[in-house]
C-alpha cells in the first residue's frame, strides 16, 4: 500500500493525481470524508424525494467536538462553531464554506495544499513563488502514477473479493470515498472487522468510521454504492456564491497563481510558470 493513500486526505490525493482538478470534486470528497469520520452527518429524511436527497440537511456528528480539521476541511465545519445545534442544507453549507474562496485555484493553493503535508510533491522557484505557482516535482509525478495504479488495483481487488480486499479498504481510511462500488460481501466484512482493525501507520479508531453513512445497499447488483451526491450537484451551489469565479476562469495560470501539472523549470511554459 502506498503511503499517499494512508497519509493524505481524499482532496490531497486527487490534487496530487491531477493538479487541474476542479473545486466541485474536491468539495464533494472532502464532505464525504467528514461524513465517514462522523464530524458531520446527514439528517435522515425517509420521505425525501430524489431531488431533495441531493440537497440534504446537515448537522454536526458525534466526532465534531474532538476532530482537528485540516485547513481544507475547516471551512466545512466553521459555521457550526457559532452554533453547534445548527441544521443547514448542503447548498447553504457550501455557500458559507466557500464565500471567501475566489475560485478553484485559490482553494487548491491556499487550502488543500500545505507545505507540511505536500511539499515533496510540488516546488516553485523565486518567480513562481511571486506568482503563486506550484510545479509538480519528479517525486510528485512518480506518486501520481502510483496513486492511479493503486486505486485501479484496489477497485479490481474489491470487485473480485480478494483475500486482502477488506484490509486494504480499511487501511486507506477516508480515501475509500474514491471507491464508488463495494460488493456486499466485502462491505459486510468491513463493518464486522473495523472495530478490531489497527494500522501501524495510523492512530485512527476504525470502529468510529461510519461506512454506512456513505454507501447505500444496491440489492439488485449485490453491492454497496457511494451515496448519489455528484460533482455536478456541488458546482451550482458553489458558483451561485457572489464573486466566485466559475470553471471558465480556473485555468491555473491566472494572476492568482495555481498548479502546473508538468515538471520542469517553469512548468508548462518556462521560468515564469504556466504562461511562458
Amino acid at each position: 500500500m502506498i503511503k499517499e493513500l494512508i497519509e493524505l486526505s481524499p482532496a490531497e490525493v486527487l490534487l496530487l493525481e491531477d493538479p487541474k482538478i476542479k473545486i466541485d470534486t474536491l468539495a464533494r470528497v472532502t464532505f464525504l470524508d467528514l461524513l465517514l469520520k462522523e464530524v458531520l452527518e446527514i439528517l435522515p429524511d425517509p420521505k425525501a424525494t430524489e431531488e431533495e436527497n441531493k440537497n440534504p440537511i446537515i448537522r454536526i456528528g458525534k466526532a465534531y467536538r474532538t476532530y482537528q480539521p485540516l485547513k481544507h476541511e475547516s471551512i466545512f465545519v466553521a459555521i457550526f462553531s457559532k452554533d453547534d445545534t445548527l441544521q443547514i442544507s448542503l447548498s447553504n453549507l457550501l455557500k458559507a464554506a466557500f464565500e471567501k474562496v475566489k475560485n478553484s485555484e485559490e482553494y487548491k493553493l491556499k487550502y488543500v495544499y500545505t507545505d507540511e503535508r505536500m511539499k515533496p510533491y510540488f516546488k516553485s522557484n523565486f518567480f513562481q513563488r511571486l506568482l503563486g505557482v506550484r510545479v509538480i516535482t519528479e517525486a510528485g509525478i512518480n506518486a501520481q502514477k502510483e496513486i492511479t495504479r493503486e486505486l485501479r488495483r484496489i477497485k479490481i481487488n474489491a470487485s473480485r473479493k480478494t483475500k486482502n480486499a477488506v484490509e486494504i479498504l480499511l487501511s486507506i481510511q477516508g480515501n475509500i470515498v474514491l471507491i464508488p462500488k463495494i460488493p456486499t460481501e466485502v462491505f459486510e466484512k468491513i463493518e464486522k472487522e473495523k472495530p478490531n482493525f489497527k494500522s501501524a501507520n495510523s492512530t485512527v479508531l476504525y470502529g468510529n468510521l461510519s461506512y454506512t453513512s456513505l454507501y447505500n445497499h444496491n440489492v439488485t447488483k449485490n453491492q454497496f454504492d457511494l451515496i448519489s451526491l455528484n460533482d455536478t450537484d456541488f458546482m451550482p451551489f458553489i458558483e451561485s456564491i457572489h464573486g466566485f469565479e466559475g470553471a471558465s476562469s480556473d485555468d491555473g495560470c491566472g494572476s492568482d497563481g495555481g498548479f502546473s501539472a508538468c515538471a520542469g523549470c517553469g512548468g508548462c511554459g518556462g521560468c515564469g510558470g504556466c504562461g511562458g
